[in-house]
Order: structure tokens, then sequence, then C-alpha cells
């Protein structure tokens, strides 16, 4: 039985391939395998007569630790919004008034923001009721008189 055997410039090609590839691939995923590759190949440098099924297990470890520790790095998380509203129509609508459009019944009732009209939950209050947003639920907004 004929054994396979690397030298570690193979390693060092996958690594350059990897990240090579990584430039056209959307997504950081390529790039952690490459590191994976380029460990390997450099410890095959240090120790020529590292067998097969260790290198692997190498290649596959470094490769899975060095994506995990990127993952949870924090340069992975993307920073607070500024304007954590921006994109939620919803949130964007807390402080803001309105006037009831039909009466809160037994804490339900709606109003009218632009062309839409939206449910909201509150103490019960006639139609024509000037209130204010305080609070999201869902797609229910919560509301109190003013």
């Amino acid at each position: 039985m004929s054994m396979i055997n690397l030298e570690f410039w193979y390693w060092l090609i996958l690594a350059a391939v990897l990240f090579t590839l990584e430039i056209f691939a959307p997504g950081a995923i390529l790039m952690w395998f490459g590191f994976g590759a380029a460990l390997t190949g450099l410890i095959l440098w240090l120790v020529p007569d590292l067998a097969l099924a260790w290198q692997l297990l190498l290649f596959g470890a470094s490769s899975l630790l060095s994506l995990l520790a990127w993952r949870q790095s924090p340069w992975f998380r993307d920073p607070p919004s500024p304007e954590p509203e921006l994109n939620n129509r919803l949130l964007s609508q807390i402080g803001k008034q309105y006037v009831l459009n039909e009466p809160i019944v037994q804490g339900r009732g709606s109003i009218r923001i632009g062309d839409t009209t939206w449910r909201v939950r509150g103490t019960d209050l006639p139609a024509g009721t000037r209130v204010k947003i305080v609070g999201v639920e869902g797609i229910i907004l919560l509301v109190e008189a003013v």
C-alpha cells in the first residue's frame, strides 16, 4: 500500500489559492481555510514526517478554530447604529403625537399615520383624543393620552 506524501509547499499553494478565491467570494469564509492550510504548511515544514492524517486533522482544526475566533471577536460584530430606528417605521414613531380616528375600547383602537391606519393599545379613550406613542409591541403601537 503506497502512502500519500504531501510536501509543505502543497499546503502553502492551497493557502494562496484560498486567499485568492476569498477576493472573489462573498462573505469571509475561504480565508479561514487559507489560514488553516498555511498553518498546516508551516508545521509540516517544521515536522516534515508528519502523517497525512495528522495534517488533515491540523488543517480542519486550525481552520475551524480561526473561523470561530473571528466570529467571537469584537471586530466581527456590526457597530451600533447611531439611528437604530432608521429602518423600523414603528420605532421611529415613538414620542410623536396623533389623533385617534377610532376610540380605544377594551384597550384597542386605531390611529391614522399618513395614508395608513395602525392598531393601537392603551386605556379606553374616545375618538378624536390626542395621543402620544410611547412604545411598540410587534405591529401594535402603545399610546397614552396627551
